[in-house]
């Protein structure tokens, strides 16, 4: 005979700010504190009622730190300022960036286009080939329906290299882009943006720091005569404890903001701000090294910065941002007790296949040999795994000689397949600068 199977109920708990369970935790507290001295612990006894009225206050607590955390970061319009918070839409955050040949080919046929002034309709590729050549180089067809236009082909080249240029992966480049006509008409179609029409959640704006005298919950007997003024002393400290825990309540969305932040207030809770800070970067999969070179005040400043700039930096981690997101992490934010200043080339040398990246560092003289491994060791890592870095560590105070080669360098349109001839001499003549270690 099988055993019969019984559901045991168990006693429901005790929410948090329940006013019965608080009165009794607190009765029976005062009875451990009180002794022999106070024995009437029933309601009509006045210590009592002090109690009651304070456990009542304490319940309003907690019902008004228990809304949607939504209710805390919305206006008196239920707006959220999300980018304050550093929360962002998915489609801001979750772009894919590109790196296989087939994922190139989807994303420029989707993204080239050719439109008309007037109706502003837009022409499409119908198709976009990537393949590498013999020496590594990417060659690209795109194919357009209609016959040939000069206006429609200068129209697709400018966006394609504006494109190129902002979307390719580090070590990556195009040695050759022409557009194949495929006959027939050019097809225009009308164009809707709907991936910027996002919807984020609202909330309902709450007064949370609107609180009452305790005084006033009092009967009529409590709040008039000559014990008025000792009972009010008394409240007061706990009132002040209650109000100054509502007014940090209501200010939660600057709390955590990452914009208009006051910085008298980074500056006392330097630590705090700086937990909270790595708690919101970790929602992104995202962790600042540690160096002990960087002072907290600028590391803090730096991941405040990081947030703003979050999404273009996670699109772009790869590519085009790749070195403002190191920067950053190494405590560069372009002042002048940067300890560092760092650039990436990965021009390709006409003697180099491409997959050669090199790495000038910029270092005062104090980067001792411990600081110097650590920074190597973060940079690699960031660096995609299909490259190989060749890093440099140069005087300081050629950095700005060298930054004047780097800007023309990476505004040249299209890119040079080969570095420019400045860069190049740069990197030749520097050879004792190349770091010994080789990080793989």
């Amino acid at each position: 005979m099988s055993e019969l199977k019984s559901i045991t109920i168990s006693r429901q708990e005790v929410r948090p700010f329940d006013y019965t369970a608080i009165r009794e935790e607190a009765i029976g507290l005062v009875q451990k504190l009180s002794g022999k001295i106070w024995t009437d612990y029933n309601a009509h006894d006045p210590g009592v009622t002090i109690l009651e009225q304070i456990v009542f206050t304490l319940t309003e607590l907690g019902y008004k730190t228990g809304f949607d955390v939504a209710d805390y970061l919305s206006d008196a319009s239920g707006y959220i300022d999300y980018d304050s918070q550093a929360m962002y839409a998915p489609a801001y955050v979750t772009v894919r960036f590109p790196v296989t040949l087939e994922e190139y080919s989807a994303f420029f046929k989707k993204q080239l286009y050719c439109e008309d002034p007037n109706t502003h309709w837009r022409c499409y590729p119908e198709k976009v080939n990537f393949v590498i050549d013999e020496n590594g180089f990417y060659k690209v067809e795109i194919f357009m329906s209609g016959t040939a236009n000069d206006w429609i082909s200068g129209a697709i080249f400018t966006m394609f290299w504006r494109l190129w240029r902002r979307w390719r992966c580090m070590g990556d480049h195009v040695c050759d882009a022409r557009i194949k006509w495929l006959g027939g008409h050019a097809k225009f179609e009308a164009y809707t943006d709907n991936q910027n029409n996002v919807e984020m959640p609202r909330g309902t704006h709450r007064d949370v720091a609107d609180l009452e005298p305790i005084i006033d919950l009092f009967p009529t007997i409590y709040r008039e005569g000559e014990g008025v003024e000792p009972l009010k002393k008394f409240l007061a400290p706990i009132e002040y404890v209650f109000k100054k825990f509502l007014s940090l309540v209501e200010t939660f969305p600057q709390l955590f903001s990452v914009r208009n932040v006051d910085l008298d207030k980074i500056l006392k809770n330097l630590e705090q701000y700086n937990s909270a800070l790595d708690q919101m970067l970790a929602m992104y999969g995202v962790h600042f090294p540690q160096f002990n070179f960087i002072e907290l005040t600028k590391l803090t400043r730096c991941k405040v910065q990081f947030l703003r700039e979050l999404p273009k930096l996670l699109q772009h981690r790869s590519g085009k941002a790749w070195r403002r997101r190191v920067e950053l992490m190494l405590g560069i934010i372009h002042d002048s007790h940067d300890k560092l200043k760092i650039f990436d080339v990965d021009g390709v040398f006409a003697s180099e296949r491409p997959g050669r990246i090199h790495i000038i560092i910029f270092s005062e003289n104090k980067m001792d040999e411990c600081d110097a491994d650590a920074v190597e060791r973060f940079v690699c890592n960031e660096i995609p795994a299909h490259l190989l870095p060749v890093i440099y560590w140069a005087p300081k105070n050629e950095c700005r000689a060298f930054a004047k080669l780097y800007v023309e360098w990476i505004n040249d349109v299209p890119m040079k397949i080969i570095t420019s001839p400045q860069v190049m001499n740069w990197l030749s003549s520097h050879k004792q600068c190349i770091s010994k270690k080789i990080w793989l």
